[in-house]
């Protein structure tokens, strides 16, 4: 096997702790954001701490629901299309 495919491996082993850490540090980042504020807002709801990651989550989540109950439908197919069209 070689270097690459065993670190993959290891990173694979080890995605619980990595999971932790990522999420640690992006809650660390939402809690930096509460010290460290714009000299100047741009928008009425940028003053308030957190408010992007909280709108980057709310706007992903909208896009993923749509995704799934609107455009999935239009574009999936019966699960019996190849076995017809053959």
């Amino acid at each position: 096997m070689s270097l690459f495919g065993m670190l993959l491996n290891e990173l694979r082993a080890r995605r619980g702790v990595f999971g932790v850490l990522f999420f640690l540090g992006l809650a660390g980042l939402v809690g930096a954001n509460v010290f460290i504020r714009p000299h100047h807002v741009e928008f009425v709801y940028d003053a308030y701490a957190g408010f992007w990651p909280v709108f980057g989550l709310v706007v992903g989540l909208a896009l993923v629901i749509v995704m799934k109950k609107i455009v999935q439908p239009m574009i999936s197919r019966g699960d019996d299309y190849y076995e017809r069209n053959s």
